[in-house]
Protein backbone atom coordinates (compact mmCIF):
# COMPACT_ATOMS: atom_id res chain seq x y z
CA UNK A 1 0.00 0.00 0.00
CA UNK A 2 1.63 3.36 -0.64
CA UNK A 3 2.65 5.30 1.76
CA UNK A 4 0.59 8.96 2.30
CA UNK A 5 2.38 10.29 4.60
CA UNK A 6 5.68 10.20 3.15
CA UNK A 7 3.56 11.20 -0.48
CA UNK A 8 2.81 14.51 1.46
CA UNK A 9 5.60 15.34 3.27
CA UNK A 10 6.66 17.68 1.56
CA UNK A 11 6.03 21.60 3.20
CA UNK A 12 1.81 22.32 3.52
CA UNK A 13 0.39 25.72 3.81
CA UNK A 14 -2.62 25.94 6.38
CA UNK A 15 -5.09 29.35 6.51
CA UNK A 16 -7.50 30.36 8.96
CA UNK A 17 -8.27 32.97 10.77
CA UNK A 18 -8.03 30.74 13.91
CA UNK A 19 -4.97 29.14 13.95
CA UNK A 20 -3.47 32.31 16.79
CA UNK A 21 -7.16 32.00 18.85
CA UNK A 22 -7.03 31.53 22.37
CA UNK A 23 -9.37 28.82 23.60
CA UNK A 24 -8.96 26.46 26.89
CA UNK A 25 -8.58 23.19 24.66
CA UNK A 26 -7.34 23.65 20.90
CA UNK A 27 -9.76 24.23 18.04
CA UNK A 28 -10.15 22.44 15.51
CA UNK A 29 -7.61 23.51 12.88
CA UNK A 30 -5.26 24.04 15.86
CA UNK A 31 -5.51 19.89 16.58
CA UNK A 32 -4.88 19.56 12.62
CA UNK A 33 -1.52 21.79 13.07
CA UNK A 34 -0.52 19.94 16.25
CA UNK A 35 -0.81 16.95 14.86
CA UNK A 36 0.83 17.43 11.79
CA UNK A 37 3.79 18.74 13.53
CA UNK A 38 3.71 16.13 15.15
CA UNK A 39 4.12 14.08 12.60
CA UNK A 40 7.21 16.14 11.27
CA UNK A 41 5.42 18.13 8.23
CA UNK A 42 6.76 21.33 8.09
CA UNK A 43 3.87 24.08 7.83
CA UNK A 44 2.94 27.90 6.39
CA UNK A 45 0.74 29.44 8.30
CA UNK A 46 -1.50 32.28 7.56
CA UNK A 47 -4.80 33.53 9.11
CA UNK A 48 -5.82 35.34 5.66
CA UNK A 49 -5.55 34.79 2.21
CA UNK A 50 -1.48 34.96 1.33
CA UNK A 51 -2.40 36.57 -2.38
CA UNK A 52 1.01 38.55 -2.91
CA UNK A 53 2.85 35.08 -2.31
CA UNK A 54 0.59 32.79 -4.43
CA UNK A 55 3.06 32.59 -7.18
CA UNK A 56 5.69 30.97 -4.36
CA UNK A 57 3.58 28.12 -3.48
CA UNK A 58 4.26 26.19 -6.66
CA UNK A 59 6.25 23.31 -4.66
CA UNK A 60 4.10 23.47 -1.60
CA UNK A 61 2.79 19.48 -0.84
CA UNK A 62 -0.51 20.36 0.07
CA UNK A 63 -3.37 23.37 1.04
CA UNK A 64 -5.51 23.49 3.88
CA UNK A 65 -8.15 26.04 3.30
CA UNK A 66 -11.00 27.03 5.90
CA UNK A 67 -13.78 28.53 3.79
CA UNK A 68 -15.03 30.94 6.39
CA UNK A 69 -12.10 33.48 6.76
CA UNK A 70 -14.29 36.44 7.65
CA UNK A 71 -14.31 35.65 11.63
CA UNK A 72 -18.37 36.34 11.61
CA UNK A 73 -20.88 33.28 12.07
CA UNK A 74 -22.73 34.32 8.37
CA UNK A 75 -20.06 33.50 5.82
CA UNK A 76 -20.03 37.19 3.50
CA UNK A 77 -20.82 37.05 -0.83
CA UNK A 78 -17.46 38.80 -0.28
CA UNK A 79 -15.60 36.36 1.26
CA UNK A 80 -17.11 33.39 -1.08
CA UNK A 81 -15.78 35.57 -4.17
CA UNK A 82 -11.96 35.76 -2.87
CA UNK A 83 -11.96 31.88 -1.85
CA UNK A 84 -12.73 31.44 -5.56
CA UNK A 85 -10.29 33.95 -6.99
CA UNK A 86 -7.77 32.70 -5.01
CA UNK A 87 -8.30 28.64 -5.98
CA UNK A 88 -8.21 29.74 -9.74
CA UNK A 89 -5.29 31.87 -9.71
CA UNK A 90 -3.50 28.95 -7.64
CA UNK A 91 -5.04 26.17 -10.29
CA UNK A 92 -2.55 28.74 -12.51
CA UNK A 93 0.38 28.51 -10.56
CA UNK A 94 0.42 24.10 -9.28
CA UNK A 95 -1.36 21.29 -9.49
CA UNK A 96 -1.69 20.62 -5.62
CA UNK A 97 -4.38 18.96 -3.22
CA UNK A 98 -6.46 21.63 -1.29
CA UNK A 99 -8.39 20.35 1.14
CA UNK A 100 -11.20 22.65 2.48
CA UNK A 101 -11.86 21.78 6.29
CA UNK A 102 -15.01 23.77 6.96
CA UNK A 103 -17.54 24.41 10.24
CA UNK A 104 -20.04 25.35 6.94
CA UNK A 105 -22.51 23.07 5.25
CA UNK A 106 -20.48 21.13 2.89
CA UNK A 107 -22.99 20.90 0.25
CA UNK A 108 -23.14 24.81 0.32
CA UNK A 109 -19.53 24.69 -0.52
CA UNK A 110 -19.81 22.42 -3.02
CA UNK A 111 -22.45 24.41 -4.90
CA UNK A 112 -20.38 27.94 -4.92
CA UNK A 113 -17.49 25.89 -6.39
CA UNK A 114 -19.47 24.35 -8.95
CA UNK A 115 -21.73 27.61 -9.53
CA UNK A 116 -17.98 29.57 -10.32
CA UNK A 117 -16.98 27.12 -12.81
CA UNK A 118 -14.55 24.69 -10.51
CA UNK A 119 -15.34 20.78 -11.03
CA UNK A 120 -14.68 19.43 -8.02
CA UNK A 121 -15.13 16.05 -9.97
CA UNK A 122 -11.95 16.62 -11.74
CA UNK A 123 -9.92 19.84 -9.76
CA UNK A 124 -7.76 18.21 -6.58
CA UNK A 125 -10.57 19.56 -4.44
CA UNK A 126 -11.47 17.90 -0.97
CA UNK A 127 -13.67 18.64 1.31
CA UNK A 128 -14.36 18.15 4.87
CA UNK A 129 -15.92 18.72 8.38
CA UNK A 130 -13.11 20.25 11.22
CA UNK A 131 -14.81 18.38 13.43
CA UNK A 132 -14.05 15.19 11.27
CA UNK A 133 -10.11 15.53 10.49
CA UNK A 134 -7.87 16.98 13.81
CA UNK A 135 -5.63 14.43 13.74
CA UNK A 136 -2.74 13.85 11.36
CA UNK A 137 -3.88 10.01 11.12
CA UNK A 138 -7.22 11.28 10.63
CA UNK A 139 -6.13 13.36 7.88
CA UNK A 140 -3.78 10.91 5.95
CA UNK A 141 -6.86 8.14 6.26
CA UNK A 142 -9.12 10.95 4.50
CA UNK A 143 -6.80 11.53 1.78
CA UNK A 144 -6.19 7.93 1.00
CA UNK A 145 -9.77 7.62 0.84
CA UNK A 146 -9.83 10.98 -1.76
CA UNK A 147 -7.25 9.69 -3.38
CA UNK A 148 -9.13 6.72 -5.24
CA UNK A 149 -11.68 9.18 -6.35
CA UNK A 150 -8.28 11.48 -7.86
CA UNK A 151 -5.99 9.30 -9.11
CA UNK A 152 -4.38 12.47 -10.70
CA UNK A 153 -3.36 13.83 -7.66
CA UNK A 154 -2.05 10.58 -7.01
CA UNK A 155 0.03 10.14 -9.73
CA UNK A 156 1.34 13.58 -9.46
CA UNK A 157 2.80 13.00 -5.92
CA UNK A 158 4.61 9.44 -7.24
CA UNK A 159 5.66 11.52 -9.84
CA UNK A 160 6.70 14.54 -8.36
CA UNK A 161 8.65 11.75 -5.37
CA UNK A 162 10.71 10.24 -8.49
CA UNK A 163 11.52 13.40 -10.80
CA UNK A 164 12.37 15.14 -7.37
CA UNK A 165 14.98 11.90 -5.90
CA UNK A 166 16.67 11.96 -9.87
CA UNK A 167 16.78 16.03 -10.46
CA UNK A 168 18.78 15.73 -7.11
CA UNK A 169 21.09 13.18 -8.33
CA UNK A 170 21.60 14.55 -11.60
CA UNK A 171 22.87 18.13 -10.36
CA UNK A 172 25.16 16.42 -8.05
CA UNK A 173 26.80 14.18 -10.77
CA UNK A 174 27.27 16.96 -12.58
CA UNK A 175 28.47 19.47 -10.30
CA UNK A 176 31.02 16.39 -8.78
CA UNK A 177 32.13 16.42 -12.24
CA UNK A 178 32.72 19.91 -12.77
CA UNK A 179 31.42 22.50 -10.72
CA UNK A 180 31.30 25.13 -13.75
CA UNK A 181 29.57 22.10 -15.90
CA UNK A 182 26.56 25.14 -16.85
CA UNK A 183 29.46 27.04 -18.41
CA UNK A 184 30.97 23.99 -19.84
CA UNK A 185 28.03 22.68 -21.58
CA UNK A 186 27.01 26.38 -22.58
CA UNK A 187 30.35 26.76 -24.51
CA UNK A 188 29.99 23.45 -26.37
CA UNK A 189 26.60 24.51 -27.57
CA UNK A 190 28.25 27.54 -28.67
CA UNK A 191 31.18 26.43 -30.99
CA UNK A 192 28.75 23.84 -32.33
CA UNK A 193 26.45 26.43 -33.65
CA UNK A 194 23.56 25.46 -31.39
CA UNK A 195 20.80 27.40 -29.06
CA UNK A 196 21.82 27.52 -25.08
CA UNK A 197 17.69 28.49 -24.51
CA UNK A 198 16.91 25.20 -26.35
CA UNK A 199 20.10 22.48 -26.27
CA UNK A 200 20.74 23.56 -22.46
CA UNK A 201 17.42 22.43 -21.25
CA UNK A 202 16.78 19.66 -23.64
CA UNK A 203 19.60 17.96 -22.11
CA UNK A 204 19.05 18.05 -19.27
CA UNK A 205 15.62 16.86 -19.43
CA UNK A 206 16.29 13.97 -21.94
CA UNK A 207 19.79 12.99 -18.80
CA UNK A 208 17.04 13.52 -16.42
CA UNK A 209 14.66 11.15 -18.18
CA UNK A 210 17.31 8.09 -17.69
CA UNK A 211 17.60 8.71 -14.25
CA UNK A 212 13.82 8.11 -12.77
CA UNK A 213 13.76 4.98 -10.91
CA UNK A 214 10.58 3.05 -11.71
CA UNK A 215 8.05 2.75 -9.28
CA UNK A 216 5.25 0.28 -7.83
CA UNK A 217 2.04 2.24 -8.51
CA UNK A 218 -0.81 1.54 -6.07
CA UNK A 219 -3.54 -1.06 -7.83
CA UNK A 220 -6.04 0.24 -5.60
CA UNK A 221 -6.29 4.32 -6.06
CA UNK A 222 -5.63 3.39 -9.86
CA UNK A 223 -8.61 0.90 -9.72
CA UNK A 224 -10.49 1.49 -13.09
CA UNK A 225 -13.72 0.72 -11.05
CA UNK A 226 -13.50 3.99 -9.64
CA UNK A 227 -13.95 5.87 -12.79
CA UNK A 228 -17.07 3.60 -14.42
CA UNK A 229 -17.93 3.38 -17.47
CA UNK A 230 -15.34 5.00 -20.58
CA UNK A 231 -16.80 5.98 -23.62
CA UNK A 232 -14.88 5.82 -27.40
CA UNK A 233 -14.75 9.86 -27.01
CA UNK A 234 -13.25 10.04 -23.54
CA UNK A 235 -10.75 7.11 -24.71
CA UNK A 236 -9.81 9.74 -27.91
CA UNK A 237 -9.23 12.80 -25.55
CA UNK A 238 -6.89 10.88 -23.22
CA UNK A 239 -5.18 9.84 -26.25
CA UNK A 240 -5.07 12.83 -27.71
CA UNK A 241 -3.64 14.76 -24.89
CA UNK A 242 -1.09 12.48 -24.47
CA UNK A 243 0.39 12.93 -28.03
CA UNK A 244 -0.77 16.52 -29.20
CA UNK A 245 -0.48 19.81 -27.69
CA UNK A 246 -3.37 22.62 -28.78
CA UNK A 247 -1.28 25.87 -29.94
CA UNK A 248 -2.69 27.61 -27.10
CA UNK A 249 -0.18 25.76 -24.95
CA UNK A 250 3.16 26.04 -26.93
CA UNK A 251 5.33 28.63 -27.03
CA UNK A 252 6.11 30.94 -29.88
CA UNK A 253 8.44 28.75 -31.68
CA UNK A 254 8.55 26.56 -34.16
CA UNK A 255 9.91 22.41 -33.78
CA UNK A 256 9.19 19.09 -35.82
CA UNK A 257 5.61 17.92 -35.00
CA UNK A 258 3.98 21.18 -35.55
CA UNK A 259 0.57 20.88 -37.85
CA UNK A 260 -0.82 23.98 -39.78
CA UNK A 261 -4.28 24.29 -41.67
CA UNK A 262 -3.96 27.12 -44.32
CA UNK A 263 -6.56 27.14 -47.01
CA UNK A 264 -8.41 23.86 -45.24
CA UNK A 265 -5.51 22.20 -45.50
CA UNK A 266 -3.31 20.17 -42.79
CA UNK A 267 0.55 20.28 -43.14
CA UNK A 268 2.93 18.80 -40.70
CA UNK A 269 6.61 20.00 -39.76
CA UNK A 270 9.22 17.10 -40.18
CA UNK A 271 12.15 19.38 -40.10
CA UNK A 272 14.64 18.13 -37.14
CA UNK A 273 14.04 20.39 -34.14
CA UNK A 274 18.07 21.13 -34.28
CA UNK A 275 17.94 22.69 -37.85
CA UNK A 276 15.09 24.74 -37.18
CA UNK A 277 16.36 26.04 -33.71
CA UNK A 278 19.97 26.65 -35.13
CA UNK A 279 19.72 28.45 -37.99
CA UNK A 280 15.86 29.51 -38.71
CA UNK A 281 16.03 27.41 -41.60
CA UNK A 282 12.72 26.65 -43.89
CA UNK A 283 9.65 24.13 -42.50
CA UNK A 284 9.38 20.89 -44.31
CA UNK A 285 6.01 20.49 -45.12
CA UNK A 286 3.56 17.41 -45.57
CA UNK A 287 0.35 17.28 -46.51
CA UNK A 288 -2.87 15.59 -43.93
CA UNK A 289 -6.46 15.44 -44.02
CA UNK A 290 -8.73 13.26 -41.94
CA UNK A 291 -9.67 9.85 -43.16
CA UNK A 292 -13.17 8.42 -43.41
CA UNK A 293 -13.15 5.91 -40.49
CA UNK A 294 -15.86 4.09 -42.48
CA UNK A 295 -13.24 2.79 -44.18
CA UNK A 296 -11.40 1.24 -41.83
CA UNK A 297 -10.75 -2.22 -42.12
CA UNK A 298 -13.33 -2.11 -44.89
CA UNK A 299 -12.37 -5.30 -46.87
CA UNK A 300 -14.61 -4.55 -50.16
CA UNK A 301 -13.54 -0.61 -50.29
CA UNK A 302 -10.72 0.30 -52.25
CA UNK A 303 -9.91 2.79 -49.52
CA UNK A 304 -9.70 0.18 -47.46
CA UNK A 305 -7.10 1.10 -44.00
CA UNK A 306 -6.34 -2.04 -42.51
CA UNK A 307 -6.00 -1.44 -38.31
CA UNK A 308 -4.70 -5.03 -36.45
CA UNK A 309 -3.48 -5.14 -33.18
CA UNK A 310 -3.91 -1.71 -32.03
CA UNK A 311 -2.00 0.09 -35.24
CA UNK A 312 -2.79 0.88 -38.69
CA UNK A 313 -0.99 -1.04 -41.62
CA UNK A 314 0.17 1.57 -43.56
CA UNK A 315 1.05 1.65 -47.07
CA UNK A 316 4.85 3.17 -47.97
CA UNK A 317 3.66 6.53 -48.91
CA UNK A 318 1.84 7.50 -45.96
CA UNK A 319 1.26 7.58 -42.51
CA UNK A 320 -1.97 7.59 -40.03
CA UNK A 321 -2.26 9.72 -36.81
CA UNK A 322 -4.32 8.94 -33.68
CA UNK A 323 -5.84 11.01 -32.89
CA UNK A 324 -5.76 15.27 -34.19
CA UNK A 325 -8.81 17.33 -33.23
CA UNK A 326 -10.67 13.86 -32.32
CA UNK A 327 -10.06 12.64 -35.47
CA UNK A 328 -7.68 10.30 -37.60
CA UNK A 329 -5.31 12.06 -39.80
CA UNK A 330 -3.21 10.52 -42.75
CA UNK A 331 0.00 12.27 -43.79
CA UNK A 332 0.91 11.64 -47.39
CA UNK A 333 5.10 11.47 -48.60
CA UNK A 334 4.03 12.48 -52.08
CA UNK A 335 4.60 15.95 -51.92
CA UNK A 336 7.12 17.95 -49.75
CA UNK A 337 6.48 22.03 -49.87
CA UNK A 338 8.41 24.27 -48.03
CA UNK A 339 7.44 27.28 -46.29
CA UNK A 340 8.94 30.17 -43.34
CA UNK A 341 8.04 30.47 -39.71
CA UNK A 342 7.14 33.59 -40.08
CA UNK A 343 5.30 32.69 -43.19
CA UNK A 344 3.15 29.71 -41.29
CA UNK A 345 3.10 30.39 -37.81
CA UNK A 346 -0.56 31.89 -37.80
CA UNK A 347 -1.60 28.66 -39.36
CA UNK A 348 -0.64 26.53 -36.85
CA UNK A 349 -2.91 24.38 -34.38
CA UNK A 350 -0.68 22.34 -32.60
CA UNK A 351 2.09 19.88 -32.52
CA UNK A 352 2.43 16.17 -32.85
CA UNK A 353 4.85 14.97 -29.96
CA UNK A 354 7.71 11.82 -30.27
CA UNK A 355 7.90 9.28 -31.00
CA UNK A 356 4.72 9.87 -33.41
CA UNK A 357 6.50 12.80 -35.34
CA UNK A 358 10.01 10.99 -35.39
CA UNK A 359 7.86 7.82 -36.99
CA UNK A 360 7.19 9.92 -39.62
CA UNK A 361 10.45 11.33 -39.98
CA UNK A 362 11.84 8.01 -40.03
CA UNK A 363 9.26 6.35 -42.64
CA UNK A 364 9.27 9.58 -44.61
CA UNK A 365 13.29 9.07 -44.84
CA UNK A 366 12.81 5.82 -45.90
CA UNK A 367 10.29 6.91 -48.46
CA UNK A 368 12.84 8.76 -49.93
CA UNK A 369 15.27 6.53 -50.57
CA UNK A 370 13.39 3.45 -51.62
CA UNK A 371 14.28 1.65 -54.64
CA UNK A 372 10.89 1.48 -57.24
CA UNK A 373 10.55 -1.98 -58.77
CA UNK A 374 8.13 -2.75 -61.54
CA UNK A 375 4.76 -3.80 -60.25
CA UNK A 376 2.93 -7.28 -60.49
CA UNK A 377 0.35 -7.99 -62.78
CA UNK A 378 -2.88 -8.72 -61.15
CA UNK A 379 -3.33 -12.14 -64.05
CA UNK A 380 0.09 -13.45 -62.40
CA UNK A 381 -1.45 -13.65 -59.14
CA UNK A 382 -4.84 -14.37 -59.43
CA UNK A 383 -5.74 -15.71 -62.86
Amino acid sequence: MTNIKELFSGIGVVIDEKINEETRTPNGIQKIIASLKENHIPLLEYQELPDELIKQFHSISFLILDWNLSGTDIIPEATINDNIAFLKELRNVCYVPVFIFSDENIHDIEVALETHNINIAKDPIFIKKKNEVDTADKLFAEITDWLKKTPPAYLLKEWEKVNREAKTEMIWSLTDAHPAWPQILKENIDNDGGDKDYDLLNLLQNNLSYRINLIKLDDDILSQETIGKITKEDLRNILECERFISNDKLPDYPFAGDVYLKENTYYINIRPDCDIIREQKDLYLLKGAFIDESNINKQESDENIPFVNGEFIEKKNCSYVAFIQGKIMKISYRKLSIDKWNNIKIYRIGRLLPPYISKIQQQYAAYLQRQGIPSIPNEAIFR
